[in-house]
């Protein structure tokens, strides 16, 4: 039998590496892709006896050239993809108006342009084949968005608005796609939200820690993500916190919003206090 193929943005730490992982397991051919080759390289070599295969490319995705090289690579090679997940993203932690406007370009340049362009490159062959799946990972903060990630939350919420928009051009043509809502999860992700005031190596960690107190594991989230690989669901809620959180801030969000006002504003007003 012919093997699926997929690309994994964002896949040399956390949720897009658990993900790459689980799929190399169940027999894909997966492409990862992310700037620290080293990283890519240390996870291919990990998963060399998985049923499946790793390959790598890496490089930066908010550079438009490596995007219509990375996919026009895959298929010349495989002629195909069969999933597209767009995991790859970073938000920063602060007030906005001390966000320097690199990382409120990069934000957007990655969570959203990135993303949006990566899709826009594959559906022609997915089309063609009709069939295919396209992934987003979105984030619980687009539905309830906390103080002082602005710029990040709206990044979300773009993800979740056009993977929405997507689902609907894409009926009939075998195609189909998913928003991912995941709660806060134990990932490399907040070491470059934040950096604590004076602080390197594990006093770093601890800082960090304290922020992700609470939080779960970015691998029972892959493994739902890949159970539901195939599912024409547009909103997959990959945990019982997502599925908490996705549905009382729907119903109940003048709680969300009292909360996000009060108890979660000072929590991020402490961080902020210890910020380089």
């Amino acid at each position: 039998m012919e093997k699926k193929v997929s690309l994994v943005t964002g896949a040399s730490s956390g949720l897009g590496k658990d993900i790459a992982t689980l799929l190399s397991k169940k027999g894909l051919i997966v492409y990862i892709t992310a700037r620290r080759k080293e990283e890519l390289e240390k996870l291919k070599k990990e998963c060399t006896k998985d049923k499946g295969e790793i390959k790598i490319i890496p490089g930066d995705l908010t550079n438009e050239t490596f995007r219509i090289n990375l996919i026009s690579e895959i298929l010349k090679k495989e002629g195909k993809i069969d999933y597209l997940i767009n995991n790859a993203g970073y938000g920063k932690l602060g007030a906005l108006d001390k966000i320097d406007f690199k990382d409120l370009k990069g934000m957007i340049d990655l969570d959203v342009i990135a993303l949006q362009h990566l899709c826009a490159l594959t559906l022609p062959s997915m089309k063609k084949q009709k069939s295919g799946k396209i992934i987003n990972i979105s984030s619980i903060a687009a539905i309830q968005p906390p103080p002082y990630f602005a710029t990040y939350n709206s990044a979300k919420y773009a993800v979740h608005g056009f993977t929405r928009s997507l689902s609907y051009e894409l009926k009939g043509t075998g195609v189909s796609t998913s928003t991912v809502f995941p709660a806060r999860m134990k990932t490399p992700f907040w070491a470059i939200a934040f950096k604590c005031k004076s602080l390197t190596g594990e006093e770093q960690k601890t800082c960090v820690q304290k922020w992700t107190a609470g939080s779960s594991q970015s691998m029972p989230v892959a493994k739902h993500i890949v159970k539901k690989l195939d599912s024409k669901k547009l909103i997959i809620l990959p945990n019982t916190l997502s599925i908490i959180a996705y549905y009382f801030f729907r119903h109940f969000r003048f709680i969300g919003n009292y909360f996000m006002k009060t108890k979660a504003k000072k929590d991020a007003e402490k961080v902020l206090e210890n910020q380089v």
